[in-house]
């Protein structure tokens, strides 16, 4: 999978991507070097983003291929310039990645262009311009770690958004021991994620999604507990039978690993756009 990243936000992002061999990264912003890398035309307003020039972005992009997971959070001036660079991925699937700002220290214009640009990608992605739209909120995200400290704070984030992408990733492209992660339908392409503590059954999303209709929990057990443990296949149907919801269409999937430890997650969508702030807690 290419990783694309734009802006701060974006480019660190991709560049906690590249700690796994899977994933080829490029990186787009402002005094930006190296390889991978594109630096981009500094812009005064967010409109001048819009329809920035971007020379040599198809050599930069030159060789491409496969399915590309677009990277951008929504307050920076430089997110304008999104649809002028995927239309350069556009023979690609691309899915997005919207990281939701901490809409408390947003300036009045941030938080306006932050809603514009979360709202236009949703339309594109509803549309089936992009395959699917991830939409994660930093302050969520930091609830269910339990908090960070200042300096390394969007380290912090940014590893456990990179690894939990990373890991459904992996599952869906493993076979499961039993179970499955469905295709999602057509329809339903927005999607949030989240971190599923086994033992206590506690649920924490990264982004809390209005009117979800498919939610799938996803087990990643230690492979020497799946061959000895006898009672745990009866607990995580019991576990399943008790997230139960009305107009909400619930799967699982076990896989095995060789961590020494269990892991879960949530793989959660709608077909609906995604308008509100979304706080944390």
């Amino acid at each position: 999978m290419n990783i694309v990243g734009l802006g701060d936000a974006g480019c660190n992002i991709a560049s906690t991507f590249a700690q796994y061999p899977q994933y080829k990264i490029y990186k787009i912003n402002l005094d930006i070097e190296g390889e991978g890398c594109y630096n981009i035309i500094k812009c005064e307003t967010a409109e001048q983003y819009e329809t920035v020039s971007l020379p040599k972005i198809k050599s930069f992009f030159k060789g491409i291929k496969g399915e590309t997971l677009f990277v951008v959070a929504g307050s920076g001036k430089i997110s304008c310039a999104s649809l002028r660079i995927l239309e350069s991925l556009k023979k690609l699937p691309i899915s997005i990645l919207y990281v939701e700002p901490d809409m408390d220290v947003l300036t009045q214009t941030q938080e306006l262009q932050e809603r514009v640009v979360k709202s236009v990608l949703q339309e594109y992605t509803r549309s089936g311009v992009f395959e699917k739209m991830y939409i994660v909120s930093n302050p969520k995200i930091e609830s269910t770690i339990g908090g960070a400290p200042i300096i390394g704070y969007y380290d912090k984030l940014n590893e456990t958004l990179v690894s939990t992408i990373h890991m459904i990733n992996v599952c869906e492209n493993t076979k499961p021991v039993i179970g499955k992660i469905p295709g999602p339908k057509i329809t339903h392409r927005i999607v949030s994620l989240g971190m599923l503590d086994i033992e206590k059954s506690e649920e924490k999303m990264f982004f809390s999604l209005d009117n979800p209709r498919e939610r799938c929990y996803i087990y990643s057990i230690n492979e020497e507990r799946l061959k000895t443990d006898e009672g745990l296949f009866t607990r995580l149907k019991n576990q399943i039978k008790s997230k139960s919801q009305e107009n909400l269409n619930i799967s699982f999937a076990v896989y095995a690993n060789d961590f020494g430890y269990d892991l879960g997650y949530i793989l959660e969508r709608t077909p609906h756009i995604q308008i509100k702030q979304n706080p944390a807690g």
